[in-house]
């Protein structure tokens, strides 16, 4: 549900319990596994802010409760793709579980993103 929620603006906030030296637009694509309608698709690109520690105010933007050392992320500036797609046929390359490049391809936007 958690990508579901990200594409829907209702989680604004990403976090982890490890740290990633990564800010910018990442694709947020829904586990294989999920029960909802989005399983096994790329749903969005949004902007993650710089990584800072999360904090128990955080807990209703990230749809998460707060543990010592978990990482947020800042969720700004969702693009829903236009057409969900099978992220699994555009996997670039996997560095760890859970961050890996995907190729958006040309079908997922009616019209180009605008780059900022």
């Amino acid at each position: 549900h958690y990508a579901t929620w990200v594409m829907q603006g209702i989680k604004k906030i990403e976090t982890r319990s490890r740290r990633f030296n990564f800010s910018g637009d990442i694709v947020i694509c829904c586990g294989n596994k999920s029960v909802t309608e989005n399983a096994g698709k790329a749903l969005c690109i949004v902007h993650f802010d710089k990584p800072r520690p999360m904090t128990d105010e955080d807990a209703e933007a990230a749809c998460i409760e707060n543990a010592i050392g978990r990482i947020a992320y800042d969720i700004t500036n969702v693009r829903e793709f236009d057409y969900k797609f099978k992220f699994t046929d555009y996997v670039v390359n996997k560095n760890f579980q859970g961050i890996f490049s995907v190729q958006i391809p040309d079908f997922a936007f009616k019209y180009k993103p605008s780059q900022t």
